[in-house]
């Protein structure tokens, strides 16, 4: 019998499952250690893997095959994939508020998975989101889609003629860091005007202010606050006009979104359609927008679609075993 570990790496926290053909047997997960060494990561990864083995009542070293999903973006050093996401990385801006409580600029994710397994596959969160919504979800079989996740931050991943687009350094179509503004708020990656600095839950938040989340806006907008109202509306207008930019790039027939934002669909989906077919209609006429299918799975689904063996495929898209999952089990920081 093969084992896979799948691993998602978040800004906050981190899970690894392991699977077999029939389905998920053992998942852990753990706030992201962001002190000490630029290893730190790795090592975490490493431990987690191990542990969901425990879960798993599996040995560790039956898994040779890893397949990760991370926040991004990535830079290519001695020929591997370093992690350089804000979010983790607290040397890139040391300037600004609430950054990450060390001075890493990047981290060794693949070179160090490398000295454990045998076979490591990596991609960033939007990359493999897409893999997974195309293969198990709302994409299924669509050879121009994008997936984009409306969260914390944006991000993407897109198909184009059946082809998964990767780039350069694996970062295409790192949609949240493209211009539309002139002069906007800065964005953690730095730049100023960046559609993640205009529309992500963070921005939502911070236009608000007095504390407020991204969630506690939408209840507002909900009770009729007319600040939310207007906040919402412009983010929405905002986020429709990164995904028309896109559009033209890439001529695509569906957009599939996700992240916590498309929890209130109600809300922000008709605005997001009224003002992307506003634009260029020879272009956007005839694409279609979805919902995530796998949103509430994408954690297990994005790092393990990147590896799973084409055999299992049809049996896992017949059960929809992910939706079997075990709730997994929360580990204090301090264990390791």
């Amino acid at each position: 019998m093969k084992y896979l570990a799948a691993v998602d790496i978040g800004g906050t926290k981190i899970t690894a499952s392991i699977a077999n053909q029939s389905g998920f047997m053992g998942k852990v997960y753990q706030p992201a250690r962001k002190e000490g060494d630029v290893k730190t990561i790795p090592r975490q990864v490493k431990y987690l893997v191990d542990r969901a083995c425990q879960e798993a009542k599996i040995d560790p070293r039956e898994i040779d095959t890893v397949g990760v999903s991370t926040c991004s973006p990535f830079e290519i050093r001695n020929n591997n994939r370093w992690v350089v996401a804000p979010n983790l990385c607290g040397g890139l801006a040391r300037h600004r508020e609430n950054r990450p409580p060390n001075d890493w600029t990047g981290i060794p994710l693949e070179e160090e998975l490398k000295g454990y397994y045998k076979s490591v596959q990596i991609e960033n969160d939007g990359v493999s989101a897409a893999v997974a919504e195309r293969t198990f979800g709302a994409g299924e079989g669509e050879d121009n889609m994008v997936y984009v996740t409306w969260s914390t931050g944006i991000g993407a991943g897109a198909y184009v003629d059946g082809i998964l687009i990767k780039g350069k350094n694996g970062n295409a179509p790192h949609l949240g860091h493209i211009y539309i503004a002139e002069n906007g708020p800065q964005c953690g990656c730095g730049n100023y005007g960046d559609m993640e600095a205009l529309t992500s839950g963070t921005a939502i938040a911070r236009d608000y202010g007095e504390g407020k989340s991204a969630k506690d806006v939408f209840q507002l907008y909900r009770q009729g606050d007319k600040r939310a109202v207007e906040i919402v509306k412009r983010a929405a207008r905002n986020f429709a006009r990164g995904l028309a930019s896109i559009n033209a790039l890439l001529d695509s027939k569906v957009f599939v979104l996700g992240g916590s934002i498309m929890k209130d669909d109600d809300i922000v989906m008709p605005m997001v359609k009224e003002e992307f077919y506003r634009s260029f209609s020879s272009l956007s006429k005839d694409t279609e927008f979805r919902m995530s299918e796998l949103e509430g799975y994408l954690g297990d689904m994005a790092g393990l679609s990147l590896i799973m063996p084409g055999e299992w495929i049809q049996k896992w898209k017949e059960h929809e075993y992910w939706k079997d999952a075990a709730s997994a089990l929360k580990l204090s920081i301090e264990e390791h």
